[in-house]
């Protein structure tokens, strides 16, 4: 019997790259969003993709539309891909599906979100991770300025971190009870991220790689496969304690001594998950649990508008011109893995979307895209 797969988060290529790899494995496939999500509507053969109400200004509405389009559609698994995962743990675990949605409570979540509370319990799990303490106190600090890296509790895309920072810069930092900071002991190293599917605490689906190009400390538009036994453990002991279904993301740095630390964890899909190709084993992993091979290392993956965008811009900036030329010829475009230029201009119209609202918005471009998603601890009403 088919399974019915509903894939929201639908903005995001990691969205629609799970949506190939479950349509090639046999299942019925929809899409979701509170977006417009332009490229994932210009996908062929196309998929229905539902318009959500935004949940971290509508979570009632957001609730009401989840449960009439599970209902409608008849959605044996449910899988977030983006923030929306929060939102969308607590409305099915106060709307009775929580059995067939691919992330854990949001207690869990929570734990794992928090750059405060992931790394004590991690530790707790006898993982070793860089001390962090909450910033109570500027004058208290663990470590003298420049071994430091502050950051929001809650934050995405490295956004307003201060790595080394000067005492001027802690003296201007927003602090307030709802918006904590926490202070890290800098570890000096390489800097590595993996993406894992867990099945009641077991993986079933592991990738780890190296960011081969992005603009600053945000997301990578090109992925370079690699392996990384210790991660894998890792998250083998993370999934081992929870138990948890789900997503589980790790941001690693790897010091000169070969010592592994991680140093913070998402629990949703990240671009990893492009290295998968679209398989079929990839949908079966997160659909079903069934083990999937991991990626071959040395494999690059990027996507072509960002390339083309960003790219080039930090290669003149770096003086790489011909490194990215090296790359870029050796890679395969994750955006339009069918020859399909519609989902090339699809992309290009999300991000225009998403530039105009963080225009209007006084946001970054990739704040905007998730200040509909985004979930930083508080309370859910």
């Amino acid at each position: 019997m088919s399974r019915t797969v509903l894939i929201t988060g639908a903005r995001a290529p990691v969205a629609q790259d799970l949506a190939r790899a479950c349509r090639a494995a046999g299942y019925e496939v929809h899409l979701a969003d509170s977006a417009p999500a332009h490229a994932a509507r210009a996908l062929r053969p196309a998929f229905p993709v539902h318009r959500l109400p935004p949940p971290r200004h509508a979570f009632s509405a957001f609730r009401s539309a989840m449960r009439q389009l599970v209902d409608a559609i008849g959605a044996d698994r449910i899988i977030p891909t983006c923030e929306e995962v929060f939102w969308l743990s607590e409305a099915a675990h106060r709307d009775g599906y929580a059995d067939r949605l691919f992330a854990p409570d949001l207690g869990l979540l929570r734990k794992l979100h928090s750059k405060a509370d992931f790394p004590a319990f991690a530790a707790s799990l006898g993982i070793d991770v860089p001390e962090t303490a909450l910033l109570d106190d500027p004058a208290h600090l663990p470590h003298p300025l420049p071994d430091l890296v502050l950051k929001p509790e809650f934050s995405r895309f490295g956004a307003q971190t201060v790595i080394g920072p000067s005492a001027r810069q802690i003296s201007r930092l927003h602090r307030s009870p709802p918006r904590r900071w926490v202070a890290q002991r800098r570890v000096r190293g390489e800097e590595y991220c993996s993406w894992a599917a867990l099945h009641e605490g077991r993986v079933s689906s592991f990738g780890a790689y190296r960011p081969r190009w992005r603009a600053g400390r945000a997301a990578a538009f090109m992925v370079e496969a690699v392996a990384l036994p210790a991660v894998r453990e890792i998250s083998a002991r993370i999934g081992a304690a929870t138990g948890m279904t789900g997503h589980l993301s790790l941001d690693v740095i790897v010091d000169a001594d070969g010592i592994t630390w991680p140093i913070e964890c998402n629990p949703r899909a990240v671009s990893g998950l492009h290295l998968f190709d679209a398989d079929p084993a990839l949908a079966r992993a997160v659909v079903e649990g069934v083990a999937c091979p991991e990626p071959r290392c040395g494999t690059l993956r990027h996507m072509g508008p960002a390339m083309a965008l960003l790219g080039l811009p930090t290669a003149l900036a770096t003086g790489r011109p011909g490194a990215l030329a090296a790359d870029w010829h050796k890679s395969c475009d994750v955006i339009d893995r069918e020859g399909n230029s519609g989902v090339t201009v699809g992309c290009l119209a999300d991000a225009v979307g998403f530039t105009l609202q963080a225009l209007r918005s006084a946001r970054s471009p990739a704040g905007a895209t998730t200040a509909d998603i985004e979930w930083d601890g508080e309370v859910m009403s």
